[in-house]
C-alpha cells in the first residue's frame, strides 16, 4: 500500500480534488485500467476516448492531464498518464524470481567472479573467467561462456546463452532463447568455395536493454557489435555482426538489422521491418511495419514501404496506386472512342 500523496510525489505532480477528501490515509494498492479499477486502486486517462467510462469508475483517483466533472475523486495530474501509469505499477509490481542463492546444481567454473546477492538456477553453466556483478539472477539452463560480463541486477531468463567474451551492462533484462554473441553472417564466396570469415569480436551491451524471447545478437566479425543503453528489442529481433545502435532504440518483433549498418538513439522500428547492411539511421527516425530500408536515413522522419520512402510520399503512392483501377477504365473508355472516331474519319474520307 502505498499513500497518493506520495505517489504524486514520486511522479513530481499536483493533486486536483474537490469536495472532502482525507488524502494523508488515501492508500492506493494497485494500479489498472479504468474500466476495472475499483475502490483502492488507481487508473489512468490516457486518451479522451475512454472518457465515457469516468462516470461508472470506482478508482480511488486518476492520472489525468486535467480533471473532468464526470469522476468526482482525486487526479494526479500528469501531461502523459500513460507513461505515469508504467512508472507507478513498478513500484507495485516487482518480480519473484523464485529460490535465490546458487542451486547446488549449478555448474560454476573456477575463476569466475561471483557478485553478492546472486542467484544461479539448476542447470545454469558459467564459465572460467566470467564476471557475474551484485544482484544477477540467473535461471535455470543459462549457458554464460568464457570472459562473459553480466552487470549488476540483470536477469537471464530459462536457456538464454552468452557466447565468450560478450558483455552486458547493469539491470539488462534477457528473456528465454536469447543468444548474444552466435556468429555473424560473415563469408568469403568464390566460384568454387564458401570461405567463412572467423567471428573475432564481441557483443557490448548497455544498461537497461531489454531482449524478448528469442532476440539474436551476433558477434562482430572484428571489434564489438554495439547496443546502446536503454534499448528494448521484442520477441525475434536479429542484430547482425558489428551493427551500432544508440541510446533508447526500440525494435517490435521479427525486425533485422543486416551487418555494419550504424544506428542512432531513439530510432524506432515496426514489426518485420528490415534494414540492409552498411547503411547509416539517422538519430530519431521511426519506421512503419513491414518496411525495407536499403539506403541509408540521414533526415530525420518517419519513413514506410519498401523501398522505404518518407511517410507522406508513400501515402501518395497508396493513394495513386488505388486510382490505377480507374484509371485504367477510363483509358480503356478513351481508346474505344478514339477508335470509334478514326473508324467515322475513315468513313468520312472515303
Amino acid at each position: 500500500m502505498i499513500r497518493l500523496v506520495e505517489i504524486a510525489a514520486y511522479l513530481k505532480s499536483p493533486i486536483e480534488y474537490e469536495g472532502p477528501v482525507d488524502l494523508d490515509s488515501l492508500f492506493i494498492r494497485g494500479v489498472t485500467s479504468i474500466q476495472r479499477a475499483q475502490e483502492g486502486e488507481l487508473s489512468f486517462l490516457g486518451s479522451s476516448q475512454f472518457k465515457q467510462h469516468l462516470p461508472n469508475c470506482t478508482a480511488s483517483a486518476l492520472i489525468s492531464p486535467q480533471a473532468f466533472e464526470e469522476f468526482t475523486g482525486p487526479y494526479v495530474i500528469h501531461k502523459d498518464p500513460h507513461f505515469a501509469y508504467a512508472k507507478v505499477a513498478a513500484l507495485f509490481f516487482k518480480p519473484s524470481h523464485g529460490r535465490s542463492g546458487i542451486h547446488p546444481q549449478a555448474i560454476i567454473e573456477p575463476g569466475v567472479h561471483l557478485g553478492k546477492d546472486i542467484t544461479v538456477g539448476a542447470g545454469a553453466y558459467i564459465a572460467a573467467g566470467a564476471r557475474i556483478e551484485d544482484g544477477v539472477v540467473i535461471y535455470p539452463q543459462v549457458y554464460i561462456g568464457e570472459g562473459v560480463v553480466v552487470g549488476a541486477e540483470s536477469v537471464l531468463h530459462p536457456q538464454v546463452v552468452v557466447y565468450q567474451g560478450c558483455i552486458l551492462g547493469k539491470r539488462c533484462l534477457l528473456h528465454s532463447g536469447t543468444v548474444i554473441g552466435a556468429d555473424g553472417f560473415g563469408f568469403a564466396v568464390s566460384n568454387q568455395e564458401i570461405c567463412k570469415i572467423p567471428q573475432t569480436g564481441i557483443v557490448r551491451i548497455g544498461d537497461d536493454v531489454e531482449c524478448g524471447a528469442h532476440v539474436t545478437i551476433d558477434r562482430a566479425a572484428h571489434y564489438e557489435t554495439i547496443i546502446g543503453d536503454g534499448c528494448k528489442f521484442d520477441d525475434k529481433v536479429h542484430i547482425g555482426h558489428n551493427v551500432e545502435i544508440g541510446s533508447n532504440c526500440m525494435f517490435a518483433a521479427y525486425s533485422g538489422v543486416a551487418g555494419s549498418t550504424k544506428i542512432g538513439s531513439w530510432v524506432a522500428m515496426g514489426g518485420h521491418t528490415g534494414i540492409a547492411g552498411h547503411l547509416e539511421i539517422t538519430s530519431g527516425t521511426q519506421i512503419g511495419a513491414k518496411s525495407g530500408v536499403i539506403d541509408s536515413i540521414r533526415e530525420r522522419g518517419t519513413y514506410i514501404g519498401f523501398p522505404a520512402e518518407p511517410a507522406a510520399e508513400w501515402r501518395r503512392s497508396v493513394a495513386y496506386t488505388k486510382r490505377l483501377r480507374e484509371a485504367f477504365g477510363t483509358i480503356r473508355e478513351l481508346e474505344r472512342r478514339l477508335e470509334k472516331l478514326e473508324t467515322l474519319a475513315g468513313k468520312e474520307a472515303e
